[in-house]
């Protein structure tokens, strides 16, 4: 049934609903139930029932109904237009679970209350907000900035953020180089029809002419992981910059892996020679160097299915032979592993290698090249 409220007015209902003794669990309080002046009811005035029963909240509760003019929906502490209130906020997402997801990011309030209430969070943003308001607000809510829900969440500061730049159509279309000769230029512009044209554009030159250009993935640049780059517009304007990508930290995303720890750069120094049977062998020993021309970083995780994966990066110094011998060395050596161990379920390495491998279930090997899985997770569309 419904409870009702003895007040003359709705301004006295308001506060008496606000009022500690006065907080019901359940009620039903619409423009059309509220009865005024009503101090004891036999049965309820709706369903002519007996059975309703009043049940007050306990200490820790909190009187909440679709009426929240108790609280402020907007903000003006990040100087933004739109910006609505941690308090809006943190009720919103009070009522929900796990890791909040917020599409329109504003001024930042979703990701900011979700820090402070110790949530994971996603965040995206169109506009230049993104950059000029939230990052520079979520880096002061690390430091523990007190407004908003801080010290009602008892917020003292920590944590961590990390933001990024989704590449844009025009950023794609500026890391496109075309191999084509002057011949086949003249071919096409002079010659062939518009309708070629078309065809020519659509059929070939992407697939072909374009086919190792930057934003298409050019797997060549693979050689060195710390020095892939893209042409990159910069926010608010037609200026285009080169900045590097993040290789390792794009293939964690792309095959999912729950990170459990990336090793820090390690270079290494080397001498060869030749054994008797004319086999390429390390004079001595594999040593860790500065200025080394051997560089390796890993990562150890763990993918939505549960394998435990190894993900080893490389710098390719353009000898394969030297490159692979000081790999197999190194993971011997220095990780003391062996890829036929049970210790990894897949191992990843970026550049052909001649590491032992295994045939898993399903016509699938442990160990395995990054460019290829890598190149299939960006532009397979097979199974999307």
């Amino acid at each position: 049934g419904c409870l009702y409220f003895d007040s003359p007015d709705d301004l006295t209902l308001e506060r008496t609903m606000k009022a500690k003794k006065h907080r019901f669990k359940f009620y039903d309080i619409y423009a059309e139930t509220v009865f005024h002046g009503v101090r004891e009811l036999a049965n309820c005035l709706e369903c002519q029932q007996n059975t309703f029963k009043v049940e007050y909240l306990g200490s820790d509760e909190v009187f909440v109904n679709d009426n929240w003019l108790d609280i402020s929906s907007y903000s003006r502490r990040w100087g933004f237009t739109t910006e609505n209130s941690e308090e809006l906020l943190d009720r919103v997402t009070e009522f929900t679970k796990g890791a909040a997801l917020d599409l329109f990011g504003g001024s930042g309030t979703t990701a900011a209350v979700a820090m402070k209430k110790n949530r994971q969070w996603v965040s995206a943003e169109v506009g230049s907000q993104g950059v000029d308001v939230i990052v520079p607000r979520l880096k002061a809510v690390m430091a523990g900035e007190d407004s908003g829900i801080s010290k009602s969440s008892g917020w003292k500061g920590g944590g961590a953020f990390k933001y990024c730049y989704l590449e844009t159509y025009e950023d794609s279309l500026a890391n496109l180089n075309l191999a084509r000769s002057e011949q086949q230029d003249k071919m096409l512009f002079s010659n062939a029809t518009a309708n070629l044209r078309e065809q020519y554009t659509l059929r070939y030159m992407l697939d072909v002419e374009a086919r190792n250009s930057p934003s298409l993935l050019n797997i060549g640049d693979f050689s060195d992981p710390t020095a892939y780059k893209l042409k990159v517009k910069r926010p608010g304007s037609d200026e285009s910059r080169e900045v590097n990508v993040d290789l390792i930290e794009t293939f964690n995303w792309l095959i999912g892996l729950s990170v459990q720890h990336i090793a820090a750069p390690r270079t290494f120094a080397a001498e060869f020679e030749k054994d008797t049977e004319g086999r390429l062998q390390i004079k001595g020993r594999l040593k860790q160097d500065k200025d080394g021309p051997f560089w390796f970083r890993t990562v150890m995780g763990t993918l939505p299915d549960g394998r435990k994966t190894l993900v080893v990066w490389r710098k390719l110094t353009g000898n394969p032979s030297e490159d692979n011998l000081v790999l197999d060395t190194w993971l011997t050596d220095k990780l003391q592993i062996n890829p036929r161990d049970m210790e990894f379920d897949l191992i990843y390495v970026n550049g052909d290698n001649n590491l032992e491998n295994m045939k898993l279930d399903g016509d699938k090997w442990k160990v395995r090249l990054i460019e290829e899985d890598l190149h299939r997770l960006m532009f397979d569309t097979e199974d999307a």
